[in-house]
């Protein structure tokens, strides 16, 4: 800063602002139960979860087949609608909104990065990265969904398959279109379930450091289920489930 070019004396300096808080919660679940029904009556699939999740935060989650890890990030995403608890995500309480709203909660604060992919297979890479902002409408950036799809596509490595279709792509590459995806509109809340369950050691290597990289560039929540510890481990909290509970949760501010 320049001196003061004045005869008067310098005023004092001002006190140091408050700190800001510390981030609060992007997501709370609160005695979520989700039951399901079948041929042999209703299934209990989670029971009674318990969870908080700060904004920035990695949390991996854990636990056998069955265990209800996918259908606890389909509840958060608003898949599937919970039978009793709260859920509060992004400042808004989703447990009890409408399948319009929960499609509007999604498109403006949720990226899902699925094991399979899911892209359009009738869509060029450039044209299923560009979807979600073309659905978010010019407000949110749709009128260059195309020049911000081609940016990210670049951003994963992918500037020269950006007209090529999923049938075109590599595992890989297939997954690296799903990630631009997912992060194209800046998500609060992402959630990847199981990203390298189809792809080999290497490449799923190669996918999860890109996925790291991808949050913290932007800043999002990252829920990560996965079978594999080592990969849990590069989270900053793991989650582990068991029969639709949570039964152990290192590093969180539910612990204890």
């Amino acid at each position: 800063m320049s001196e003061q070019l004045s005869s008067n004396p310098a005023p004092d300096p001002a006190p140091d602002p408050t700190p800001d808080p510390a981030p609060g919660p992007v997501l709370t679940l609160e005695g979520v139960h989700l039951q399901l029904s079948s041929d042999a009556g209703p299934v209990q699939i989670l029971r009674g979860i318990d969870l908080t999740v700060k904004a920035g935060e990695t949390v991996g989650v854990v636990g056998p087949s069955g265990s209800g890890k996918t259908s606890l990030l389909m509840v958060i995403a608003g898949l599937e609608k919970v039978t009793g608890g709260r859920i509060t995500a992004a400042g808004m309480e989703i447990s009890g909104l409408d399948e319009d709203s929960l499609a509007r909660f999604r498109r403006d604060h949720v990226g899902i990065v699925f094991q399979n992919f899911h892209l359009v297979p009738t869509m060029s890479a450039l044209e299923n990265v560009a979807l979600p902002l073309e659905f978010a409408g010019p407000g949110a950036g749709g009128e260059d969904a195309f020049g911000r799809a081609r940016t990210e596509l670049e951003a994963v490595g992918l500037g020269h398959r950006l007209g090529h279709y999923p049938g075109q792509l590599s595992g890989g590459e297939q997954q690296r279109v799903a990630l631009a995806r997912a992060f194209v509109t800046g998500p609060r809340i992402l959630l990847a379930d199981e990203p390298t369950g189809s792809l080999d050691q290497a490449t799923g290597d190669g996918i999860i450091d890109l996925l790291f990289q991808l949050q913290v560039r932007v800043g999002t929540t990252l829920i990560l289920v996965t079978h594999a510890p080592e990969l849990a481990s590069r989270c900053t909290r793991i989650v582990r489930l068991a029969d639709g509970r949570i039964v152990d949760n290192k590093g969180g501010p539910d612990e204890g």
